[in-house]
């Protein structure tokens, strides 16, 4: 312990963390929509960039972690996880730019557990799994960093 601020190492958030890179690398690797905004660019659409760069984060995130775990990094950890919920959801508010012509239409592409018709390959329920690996990231970090 240092000074009192330091709390007993915990590997659950950063294995939490690790799990979402590698569902976000795993999404980047096989989404054949998410790379090219359903067909239309080529190489790879903005969409892709955002979540690649995302993934990123949850490393770095699992790193700090790793290397200082006190509850700043413990807030900052819920709070990055909160914040990749609402970037999660309100995705969704990019329907149009992508093709959908309603939000609904474009969250059950995102959240629907069944391929959307006519799109190309990509594996449903991937960005599902990511969801709640990120609801499981935010309760556990609030709950590491209310622990005295």
């Amino acid at each position: 312990m240092t000074n009192g601020k330091q709390v007993r190492k915990n590997y659950t958030l950063p294995a939490f963390y690790i799990i979402a890179f590698l569902i976000t690398l795993f999404i980047i690797s096989t989404d054949q929509n998410l790379k090219t905004d359903f067909g239309s660019v080529k190489p790879y659409f903005i969409h892709w960039y955002i979540l690649a760069a995302t993934g990123v984060v949850d490393i770095i995130v699992a790193i700090v972690i790793l290397a200082r775990n006190n509850k700043t990094t413990q807030t900052l950890s819920w709070m990055w996880a909160l914040l990749m919920i609402l970037i999660m959801v309100g995705d969704i508010l990019t329907y149009k730019s992508v093709g959908f012509t309603t939000p609904s239409q474009f969250a059950q592409y995102l959240f629907g557990i069944t391929k959307y018709p006519q799109t190309l390959n990509y594996i449903p329920g991937l960005y599902d799994v990511l969801f709640l690996v990120y609801i499981i990231l935010l309760s556990v970090g609030i709950s590491a960093s209310r622990k005295k």
